[in-house]
């Protein structure tokens, strides 16, 4: 018996060291590095600074992904041309669902409600190139979004503009 509960430990221990040494990889990867530089960008208090997307966007990648919500993972991953296991569907319309892409790979990839993220981006679902992305300007905003506590929370909402 007490040989059998050492090989259950040992396989325990095996399965935490595994998903933990996942969990850092995955953690310092360039895609959750970018996706953490953005989102802290996006969520600062740049309440009254409208300026050139360029200046927000920094990473390197060649195409931006915007989804609308309802899509389905599998055509988003039709759009972006390979499977991506952290995409998601996006529920409602307030929803972030923007990936970056540098050839077939996943730069950064933005999902989530603005009252949890701090930010919103408002515009068009599509594919765009750097090029087109690098030209648009932006105008921001404080928004509020109300909760079922009363409490409401304050978020960014960029409007990305042609």
């Amino acid at each position: 018996m007490k040989k059998v509960m050492r090989w259950i430990g040992l396989v325990i221990a095996i399965v935490v060291v595994v998903v933990i040494s996942i969990k850092i990889v995955d953690y310092n990867s360039l895609a959750s590095k970018n996706t953490r530089n953005l989102e802290r960008t996006l969520s600062q208090d740049n309440y009254y600074v409208n300026g050139n997307v360029k200046d927000l966007v920094t990473i390197d990648y060649d195409k931006m992904y915007v989804f609308p919500p309802y899509q389905s993972l599998d055509e988003m991953e039709r759009q972006i041309g390979f499977k991506y296991s952290k995409l998601e569907q996006g529920l409602n319309g307030g929803v972030n669902n923007i990936i970056f892409v540098k050839g077939n790979k996943p730069v950064a990839y933005l999902f989530g409600y603005a009252s949890d993220t701090g930010y919103f981006i408002n515009t068009p679902s599509g594919e765009y190139t750097k090029a087109q992305v690098e030209t648009m300007i932006y105008k921001v905003e404080t928004r509020e979004v109300g909760n079922s506590y009363g409490t409401p929370k304050t978020y960014v909402n960029y409007q990305f503009i042609d």
